[in-house]
Order: C-alpha cells, then structure tokens, then sequence
C-alpha cells in the first residue's frame, strides 16, 4: 500500500470511528508473540520533561487515558508509570476523564495555539512507543481523532503513514525525532525474522558465560553449581534503554541483579534484554539456555534439554565444550545422542575455556584436531569447531559498553589481553572472517583473537 492509499484508508477509519464511536480494550498476554516484549523504550531525554507542569499534567492525563482504553495489562501501565515518573513526579496519578476533552484541545487540537502542534505529535509518538502493537496504536489514534475536528484528523493519518514507512522524512517532526525513531526501530526490528538458537553442553562447559558474552552482560547465572534449571528464553531488544524484562512466575519489567539470580526453575522463563554487538548491526534473536544434561543432583535436567532440542523450532545449536574436559564419559554419552537426533548442519561446536591452556604444556591445534576426530567418528563429517574465551569475550563487552569491572575483573581483563596479544594464544588463525584490520582498536583485536568476534559472525553476520 502507496502513502496515498494508506491515508486515504485511515482518514476512512476515522471517519467510520465517527459514527460507530466504538473503542476496545483487550489485553495482549506477555509472550514469545508479543511485540511489546521484544520492544524498547527510553524517555529519559523526551523534550516534553522542559514544559510548564501545567502543560505536563494535561500531556499525560491525555497520555494514560488514551493507551489505558486500547490495553491495560501491567506491562502498559509499567511503562505509563516511567511517564509519570518524568513528567509529574509521581508513577500512580489517576485519570482525571472530565478534563480528558479538554485537554486533548489543549494538547492536540491546538486550534488557537499552532506552536502547540509539536503536542500533538509527540502525543501520538509517545502512544505508538508505549503500546507497540499496531492494531491497538491504530485504534487509540482513531479514538484522538474523535475528539478532534475532521481538518486537524487527515494530519494523524498522515503522521501514522510517517511512521509506517520504513525510510521517511521525520525532520519535519523535529521535536519529537527521538521518540519516533524509537517508534521505528521497534516496528522494524519486530518485522525482522527471528533467529533461535539453542545453547547445550554438559556441566561446567562455561555455557552460561557463553550466553552473557553474547549478550554482553551478565544475564544468565553462572556458578559451578547446575545454573539452569528449565528452558530459558532470553530475547534481544532492538536498542538499549538499559531495562531487562524477567516473565517467570512473575513479571519484572525492570528486573534487577539479584530478580534475575533468583529465578524459579519451576517454570520456563522469559528474559528480553538488548545485546550488545561490538561489530554485527542488531538482528533479532531468541538464545534458548537449556539444562546441563550431566547434572547429578537432578536428572530431570537432561529430559528437559533433550525435549526442548527434539520439539523446538531453531536455526542453530551451539554446542559448548570445555576444553579442560574433553572426551569425558558423560560428554561422549551425550555427542552419540546429539549425532542421532539433531540437524548435524545447524550444529557448531565452540570449544571453550581456551583461556585456561597454558601454552607450555597444551596445545589448542592439537586440541581442535583431537575434538574433531572424535566428532568425525561420531558421524559429523565436517564440524564446525570455534576455538573461545568466552570469560574474557564478556569483560571485553562490558569494557566495550562502559561497564565498570570490579578490581579483580580488571586485573583478569589485563591479564588477558597481556595473553591474548601473544602469537599462541591468537585464535584469528582458526576463522576465515576474523583477518586484523588497519585501524582495529585493542577492543576489536582482542575480540578477534579471542574468538568473539568470528562467532558472532558465523551465528549472526555470515558464513564460516
């Protein structure tokens, strides 16, 4: 549909809202379909917090009636509260509907005061950022434009296009440039084709620290204890607003360090948080951290596992190996279930832990080619093996992203560069897309030569 088409539809929505002065209000469930749950949202800059109080108690009693009518659940009014919060001070303000009409004119009608249109636009900004689902930001500007004359309702068909269309022209909506950008971005990303991958090993393979280098924070717990005890679904989110969503027994919408520590394994959980890349574009995904299959204190944990890599849809495995345990028993047991009932194509091996070798006595060459013999007789002709340190991957992703590292995390991270800078420890030589550029900075180059950067490329920016 042209820009033309999809005005002229709107603007007869609207008129059709006119005249049957219908509104619903339904609840969309936090799930994997969600769009809200992969969304982001920051309004720690929006240009609305400058304004006379006055104006801002009108702004967000028009804010919260309108999205409060199209969904309610506590997600919305988590997010409507961060708005309260920044314009009036205080989250729990209740709408005051007999000046509802009134304040929608002096927000979005702005009849006498044309300066005022920017309200208007930042309004209808801040409801697409807050509701994400598009039917449901369809129907909320219809209900604004209810309130509105029939001159001023072609401009919201218009803005609503704006939004729509994957490259526009937001200059002329200068004020509220940020906020539709985010707007933008969330609808792109959520029009992306997820890709899933499921994370397995044994015990104490480093596979939750794989899982928080990907991510480039500390998400997924990590102890020498069995870490993860169901299915979890971590989502990446289209740009960082520095928030992580926690759906288990309970929903946090701002889960902290100690929320996310203290999961319940009873059932699956539902993480979204933004992933930090040093160098591939965001590209949405769903990581699903699966059980140590080896655990001795519940045996349930490999079931779980081998149901979840038996019935879910996915588009990689990352097989994680500790390079200090090779060819264990239990590893072995487990690789001649993997080879009979797992895609062997959609497989990659990373043999983690490389940081541990001391090059005086072992040797990673030999440890690659002793890794794929062994998968060579198990049946994987030609294995994708990648070589890693996912420790020091992470403390690089957070130095990348202005973390602060504890003082032992600092000195384990000059630790590693100093070992990572020597030639035996380069892991460049074992991936075809992480050659050294002019101009790489230490970062780049210790991502390289630890092998963070050649496996996100091969999951997430192309081919071995």
């Amino acid at each position: 549909m042209d820009r033309q088409e999809l005005e002229s539809s709107l603007y007869e929505i609207f008129k059709e809202l006119l005249i049957r002065k219908e509104s619903e209000n339904t609840k969309v469930p936090v799930g994997i379909q969600n769009s809200l749950f992969v969304s982001s949202m920051n309004i720690q800059e929006h240009p609305m917090r400058n304004v006379k109080k006055n104006l801002r108690m009108k702004y967000y009693n028009v804010l919260r009636y309108v999205v409060l009518n199209q969904n309610s659940d506590e997600f919305v009014q988590t997010r409507l509260s961060k708005y309260g919060m920044l314009l009036i001070g205080s989250p729990d303000i209740e709408v005051d509907e007999s000046m509802v009409k009134a304040d929608i004119n002096a927000i979005v009608n702005c009849k006498y005061m044309p300066w005022r249109k920017k309200y208007r636009y930042g309004i209808l900004s801040d409801i697409a950022l807050i509701l994400v689902n598009k039917e449901k930001v369809e129907k909320a500007y219809l209900e604004i434009a209810s309130f509105i004359q029939k001159n001023q309702q072609n401009s919201i068909a218009e803005f609503y296009t704006t939004l729509n269309e994957v490259q526009s022209d937001i200059t002329r909506f200068l004020w509220s440039e940020n906020l539709i950008s985010q707007v933008k971005s969330n609808w792109n990303f959520y029009d992306l084709v997820e890709k899933r991958v499921i994370v397995s090993a044994t015990m104490s393979a480093g596979k939750s620290t794989l899982i928080n280098a990907i991510i480039g924070k500390k998400i997924a717990k990590t102890s020498q204890e069995a870490c993860t005890g169901n299915t979890c679904y971590i989502y990446n989110k289209p740009f960082e607003d520095n928030t992580t969503y926690l759906c288990n027994e309970e929903c946090f919408y701002d889960a902290t360090e100690s929320e996310l520590e203290n999961i319940s394994w009873q059932n699956d959980s539902k993480i979204a948080t933004y992933f930090r890349a040093l160098d591939t574009p965001s590209k949405r995904v769903c990581l699903i951290d699966t059980p140590g299959v080896n655990s001795a204190i519940n045996r349930n944990h490999g079931r779980i596992t081998k149901k979840a890599l038996t019935n879910e849809k996915f588009d990689k495995v990352i097989y994680v190996l500790n390079a200090n345990k090779l060819g264990t028993e239990e590893e072995m047991a487990y690789l001649k279930w993997f080879v009979n009932n797992v895609d062997k194509d959609k497989v990659i091996f990373v043999l983690n832990k490389i940081d541990d070798f001391n090059v005086s006595e072992d040797n990673i060459l030999e440890s690659i080619e002793g890794v794929r013999k062994d998968l060579n007789l198990l049946g994987y002709d030609n294995p994708i093996i990648c070589p890693f340190s996912a420790y020091f991957a992470l403390l690089l992703k957070m130095k990348a992203f202005n973390e602060k590292l504890s003082d032992d995390e600092e000195d384990e991270y000059q630790l590693y560069v100093k070992k990572f800078s020597k030639p035996a420890y380069d892991l460049t030589k074992y991936y075809s897309n992480s050659t050294p550029e002019d101009g790489d900075s230490e970062l780049m180059i210790m991502s390289k030569r630890c092998g963070l950067y050649g496996l996100e490329k091969i999951l997430f920016g192309g081919a071995v």
